[in-house]
């Protein structure tokens, strides 16, 4: 199994453990999941994605010659998250959704501590990193609660086990570094995935600095 694959089924797996809820994917037509992007502002119920919305199809369906995608919402920003209790919604593929070719970043769900507790992960703080390219940290550790900080990112390059989240504003709460006074790209938060250990039931994250470790679930814990 691809690493950013069984890195995706884990945040899903986490955010079970949490009560962000999954969905079924019966009757799908194809079980490949894809990310893809809003063409216009899309609205189903209380959800609203505006356009340019990154987001994660599970699946697309086809139903009276009609395609359809459905939208993971666990791994979304809480903005849209709390809109409603549903773990997915589905809307019409074409004219509201444009497939992207590429997967990252992929979204990360962070545990703050140099390895999983089961004692400690309900109220350990947490950093989100969500499909729709926000960081929020949670400071008591609840993902169904309005997150500490939130902010859009503009940019994430990645190289080797390391990632770069750029942002035009400061990332509250967070050990992000100013590298320039003006444009899209003002402060920078580098996010270094450690060494993984088969035995170990989380994989090891350093934030920011040396001695800042997250951590994340495996599908092991």
């Amino acid at each position: 199994m691809k690493l950013n694959k069984m890195i995706g089924l884990t945040v899903a797996a986490l955010l079970v453990t949490v009560g962000v809820g999954l969905s079924t994917q019966a009757n799908a037509d194809t079980s490949k999941s894809f990310y893809a992007t809003t063409t216009r502002q899309v609205k189903s119920g209380k959800v609203i994605f505006p356009a340019n919305t990154r987001v994660s199809v599970w699946y697309t369906s086809t139903k009276s010659h009609k395609l359809y995608a459905s939208i993971d919402l666990t791994s979304m920003s809480y903005r849209i998250r709390h809109t409603t209790k549903a773990s997915s919604i589905t809307i019409p593929y074409r004219h509201n959704l444009k497939k992207l070719k590429s997967n990252v970043p992929v979204p990360l769900s962070l545990g703050k501590g140099v390895k999983y507790a089961s004692n400690a992960w309900t109220k350990t703080p947490k950093l989100n990193f969500t499909t729709d390219n926000y960081v929020e940290y949670f400071a008591n550790g609840n993902l169904n609660q309005k997150p500490t900080s939130s902010t859009k990112i503009t940019k994430t390059r990645q190289k080797g086990n390391v990632t770069y989240y750029y942002a035009k504003k400061n990332m509250l709460k967070l050990p992000d570094k100013r590298i320039s006074k003006k444009g899209n790209y003002q402060y920078r938060l580098t996010v270094r995935k450690n060494k993984v250990v088969s035995a170990d039931f989380s994989i090891s994250y350093l934030v920011g600095s040396s001695k800042n470790y997250f951590y994340m679930p495996t599908l092991k814990a």
